[in-house]
């Protein structure tokens, strides 16, 4: 094999350029503080590093889910507050409203100011998250789900829109409408009671179920006449009657019924399953009431049946808001875990990732140390020889 002197030059050119090359890695190296700078590093670790790189990309998604849900939720809980708080006070004028020293000017007022209060809920449904998506739309949540200055109609759906949090977890970012304000039931929540045109002072005092299992929902009419009452229902059969005393109680189906007042005879009241009305038309109801004549003893009475059914549902209604915020309450504990559950998860895979791709940065430094000791004594004997030929080794 013949050896020419720029064989010996190209071998030591291609000796100094494998040492800068390592250099040059070890100093990206340390730079980067990633021990693998490509998949030929380490092909079994690289293979390995783009699955928990995976693993992170999702980890970010879910918190980006988490923390869409948490505002959503947030504001929902926002509006159902208010929307309690809003209730307080329609029950305030209720009280207001049946007591017997109010004005049919006062009454009006009142009346007035339930109106208002009922915008106010409406506007409260209608509520967005800021980004121009209506909370209480279900999965129609591009239009505002509530209107109408009377009857309020619902565009919503009964959809909730599910985001995933962790591995196995979803949460629902708001509730529907129509679930929230709409499905709600009138008297105390399973019966009603009524009454007609009255002539006697006979007003509504309580109305309570104490059986269940014996409530079958008919409808049943009370009538009273020479000191008793009579129970029928709606296939005029008689249920319950027997003398009857102011103030005592009168049983049947499950019901306890009482009342305040004498009645006439002839009076009557009528007893039914409770039929679904929104929140919006309770608050309506409650201003019907008020504007009903109050002029003599039978008409007070009227109004105050009217009124006991009215803050019955009023107050389911505040319970029914305050159920829907603890729930709200309850998904954003859950938030709050799947935040820390996936905070814990992201942990270990930046410690799976660092064993893979992380740098010992003392053998980094230390082999770089070496590698530039190498590199200059090669660059000065590279400057010697370079000079020379084979004949001044045959000399």
């Amino acid at each position: 094999m013949r050896v020419s002197t720029s064989m010996l030059q190209q071998s030591a050119i291609g000796q100094l350029q494998k040492q800068q090359a390592a250099l040059a890695k070890t100093q990206l190296q340390l730079a980067t503080g990633q021990r693998l700078q490509s998949a030929a590093d380490d092909p079994s670790g690289a293979a390995s590093a783009v699955r928990l790189d995976q693993a992170n990309a999702q980890y970010g998604r879910y918190q980006q889910q988490i923390d869409t849900a948490r505002n959503r939720l947030g504001l929902e809980e926002n509006v159902l507050a208010d929307s309690v708080e809003l209730l307080q006070r329609v029950r305030e004028i209720a009280v207001e409203l049946n007591n017997g020293t109010q004005s049919a000017q006062t009454r009006g007022i009142l009346a007035n100011e339930l109106k208002s209060l009922r915008e106010q809920l409406v506007s409260y449904a209608n509520a967005d998250d800021g980004q121009g998506r209506y909370l209480f739309g279900g999965s129609q949540d591009s239009v505002a789900p509530f209107a109408g200055s009377g009857t309020v109609s619902y565009a919503g759906d009964q959809q909730q829109r599910l985001l995933q949090v962790t591995g196995s977890r979803t949460v629902a970012d708001a509730d529907p409408g129509s679930e929230v304000f709409l499905r709600l039931r009138d008297g105390n929540g399973t019966f009603t009671v009524s009454s007609g045109a009255n002539a006697g002072t006979a007003g509504l005092k309580s109305a309570r179920l104490t059986d269940a299992s014996l409530w079958d929902g008919g409808s049943y009419t009370l009538s009273f006449s020479g000191g008793n009452y009579e129970v029928r229902d709606a296939g005029n059969a008689v249920v319950a009657g027997g003398a009857y005393a102011e103030g005592q109680t009168i049983a049947f189906r499950g019901l306890d019924l009482s009342f305040t007042g004498t009645p006439a005879d002839g009076d009557r009241f009528t007893v039914g399953a409770s039929a679904q009305r929104d929140m919006f038309a309770q608050i309506d109801e409650l201003a019907r009431i008020a504007g009903m004549p109050q002029d003599t003893a039978a008409q007070r009475a009227q109004v105050q049946t009217a009124m006991h059914q009215s803050l019955s549902a009023i107050d389911n209604a505040s319970l029914h808001l305050s159920d829907v915020r603890a729930a709200v309450g309850n998904r954003l504990a859950a938030l709050d875990d799947a935040e820390s559950q996936n905070g814990a998860q992201q942990v270990e895979t930046e410690a799976a990732l660092d064993q893979i791709r992380g740098l010992d940065y003392a053998e980094a430094a230390t082999r770089l140390s070496q590698q530039l000791t190498a590199l200059q004594a090669a660059q000065q004997t590279f400057a010697k020889v370079q000079g020379m030929s084979l004949f001044d080794y045959l000399r």
